[in-house]
């Protein structure tokens, strides 16, 4: 399950480089507009999950932006015992991003409840698993999106 967070923060980590915070922060906004909606949060509830989900976010996105530039140095060092430690730092790095998810649920569970985690963690399965198609095939169809119905038929009596 802790795949699932990763793969839906990941892209938004990565949406928060250059110009596109903007769109990350609409993504954000939108992914944290779906959940207080099927979750049914109140609004204390929507305010406090709103600050966890941007809190966390923000972590991932600094996060993975040092994974990138640490891996940019490791990719330009040529000194072994120098590539050795800045590899050393990378994994360290990646253990803190993946850090990030256990955090996430830890700082859920007393706001949501079991049930609703539950229900949370299958609603963010669904979103990663549709932006993943939709970025993977723009073109394709939704897996809920329904064939248009075709022409009705006239009968003349």
């Amino acid at each position: 399950m802790l795949l699932i967070s990763i793969f839906l923060l990941q892209p938004l980590a990565a949406f928060a480089q250059g110009k596109t915070v903007a769109k990350r922060n609409q993504l954000e906004e939108l992914m944290i507009w779906k959940m207080s909606d099927e979750l049914k949060l109140t609004a204390t509830e929507e305010k406090t999950f709103s600050d966890i989900i941007k809190n966390l976010n923000l972590k991932k996105s600094d996060l993975n932006r040092s994974l990138q530039n640490s891996l940019l140095t490791l990719a330009n060092t040529k000194d072994a015992k120098k590539r050795e430690q800045e590899f050393a730092a990378y994994k360290k790095t990646l253990q803190a991003f993946n850090k990030v998810s256990e955090e996430e649920l830890d700082k859920l569970k007393p706001l949501l409840g079991t049930e609703r985690i539950v229900q949370y963690l299958q609603i963010k399965q669904d979103l990663a698993t549709r932006i993943k198609a939709t970025l993977t095939n723009p073109d394709a169809p939704m897996k809920d999106e329904k064939k248009p119905l075709p022409a009705p038929k006239v009968i003349i009596e």
